[in-house]
């Protein structure tokens, strides 16, 4: 009786993951795409200066945005999935109560720093125009830090839909109520600096609606039926004192916090850098925030793309792998750990190399002509490095979930290093100029997640399986980028080039599902952990057999 209630416990708790991890995927390429998609009305009302204004505040908003929440809402999942396998379901209320109220004063510390000191951060962009949007963006602060609480509150429940929602409300209503205040800026007869800066302000709004959402659904979140399988009768809780808590969060945070915010102060200096470089090889100060505007609005967001597909996995692993080391449930983290590993590789892939082959008549299609002829050269550069992001996010978590958090903060200084001088070098190259910036980014992510691997290789002890792993999925990456090319090269010349685009994307879809499972990379076994799995794979072996 005991086996089998520990055999349901296991099947419930590999379905919560993968539906997670599910519900967050979905969520995320919506709201990716609704960014990318709404992003091209606010670029035509903007303008490429404009929106150089607008990016460049978000840069500064967004390392202040990592140095204060990125840690946290991880540290407070892994003490709420951490009590709850313990039996202390109780002392998640207390861990919930402690954090809300830390994020609260990081909040309106973040707030005062980012508009008191608006001017010296667009002094030090060589922008003086982004101060006011730098400004307008400074409550998003306060904002943000309540959502990431509850995030990580709900994070530890691996329950995902109020995150889902949550990112696609903010999503969506930071772009619509950012091109309404632009329209109404625009009808006043505001200078670009103003029309910028009301744009931004979309954002701060959107991020508010986010977090309310997110309150809401914690006053009406029901947490027994969560808590039911955790439950053990006869134990006593323990509860541990609001100073032990705090002092858990803080350890756990403090080198997390300093790995993810490494990458995103690296971008505000790299920005710093990159706009006296331009310089340097001629461009001017409007020009150079011209092109740092294309890079920013056509080439990252796209970039950006991809990877979502991934952050579910590493979002859930961290709560999950904590669970299973506090049951001592050894035989399931390893499952998760290679499982988790091997998945993020088979679809980043073909996405890197993708992405990379077909950039032209992707960001044409999105952006138009004139931009494609700038960008897609940048974003072929680029999206190689689609691969290494998505592995840097996986072993990140694994790794905090393992208990080394402070091993990513050297892997990434070194990345951090790579970028900043390659940046330097390259950027300031006339032959080479802009192409600089993709490149550098490519060896930084590399430099990165190699050292992660190692890590998780020399501490965790997890065993690589390079072939299954690595060597698989970039094989048949790279027939799927052949064929895919091949197929909208071979279309293009008679047919639109939307549709050649689509039709060779198709091509190269099939062709990688059809090689992944030839090679034997998917296995039933991972088509069984999918929600529905078991009825999928029935119905495959059904018309295998009828066929």
């Amino acid at each position: 009786m005991g086996v089998e209630k520990e055999t349901h416990k296991t099947r419930h708790s590999t379905k919560l993951f993968f539906s997670g991890v599910l519900v967050l995927t979905i969520a995320n390429i919506v709201n990716k795409i609704l960014g990318v998609f709404m992003k091209v009305p606010l670029m035509y009302i903007v303008g490429d200066e404009g929106m150089g204004y607008f990016n460049q505040a978000y840069t500064v908003y967004t390392a202040l945005f990592m140095i204060s929440t990125t840690g946290l809402p991880t540290a407070v999942s892994l003490l709420v999935s951490e009590s709850r396998a313990k039996g202390n379901t109780k002392e998640t209320k207390r861990i919930y109560n402690v954090t809300l109220a830390l994020f609260t004063v990081i909040g309106i510390i973040g707030t005062v720093i980012m508009m008191a000191g608006a001017g010296v951060f667009s002094d030090m962009t060589k922008s003086p125009n982004a101060k006011l949007s730098i400004v307008f963006l400074g409550p998003t602060m306060f904002f943000i830090c309540i959502s990431s609480a509850l995030r990580g509150y709900f994070q530890g429940y691996q329950h995902m839909v109020p995150l889902a929602v949550s990112e696609l409300i903010e999503s969506v209503m930071k772009v619509v109520i950012g091109i309404i205040f632009a329209l109404w800026a625009i009808d006043q007869g505001l200078d670009i600096a103003h029309i910028a800066a009301y744009a931004i302000l979309g954002v701060t709004v959107g991020v508010a609606l986010g977090a309310v959402y997110l309150l809401l659904s914690k006053w009406f979140f029901k947490t027994k039926k969560y808590d039911e399988e955790y439950y053990v009768e006869g134990y006593v809780e323990t509860m541990s004192s609001r100073r032990s808590i705090l002092k858990r969060l803080v350890i756990i945070a403090i080198p997390i916090t300093i790995s993810s915010a490494m990458l995103s102060v690296t971008e505000m200096i790299d920005l710093v850098i990159l706009m006296d470089r331009l310089t340097v090889i001629g461009h001017t100060q409007e020009t150079a925030n011209a092109v740092y505007g294309i890079w920013k609005n056509s080439v990252v967001p796209l970039f950006d793309l991809p990877p979502v597909l991934i952050y579910p996995i590493s979002y859930s692993l961290v709560p999950m792998i904590r669970t299973t080391l506090a049951q001592h449930d050894t035989e399931r983290t390893s499952v998760y750990m290679h499982t988790s590993l091997r998945i993020s590789s088979i679809l980043a892939v073909p996405c890197a190399l993708g992405m990379s082959v077909m950039a032209h008549p992707i960001i044409r299609m999105i952006f138009g002509a004139d931009m494609a002829d700038t960008g897609a050269p940048l974003l072929t550069l680029l999206a190689p490095a689609i691969f290494f992001v998505c592995l840097l996010s996986v072993s990140n978590a694994l790794l905090q979930a393992n208990g080394f958090e402070r091993k990513p903060i050297y892997s990434m200084a070194a990345g951090a290093a790579v970028k900043l001088v390659l940046t330097y070098i390259l950027v300031g190259i006339d032959s080479i100029g802009m192409n600089g910036v993709p490149i550098s980014t490519f060896f930084c992510y590399l430099t990165v997640s190699v050292m992660n691997v190692y890590f998780l290789v020399k501490y965790v002890h997890v065993r690589l399986d390079l072939d299954r792993m690595f060597l698989r999925p970039i094989l048949a990456g790279a027939l799927c980028a052949v064929s895919a090319y091949g197929a909208y090269y071979l279309l293009s010349g008679i047919t639109n080039y939307i549709v050649s685009m689509f039709a060779g994307i198709l091509v190269g879809v099939v062709v990688y599902a059809v090689l992944i499972f030839a090679t034997k990379t998917v296995t039933e076994d991972d088509i069984r952990l999918i929600p529905k799995g078991d009825a999928l794979l029935s119905k495959l072996k059904r018309k295998k057999a009828d066929g």
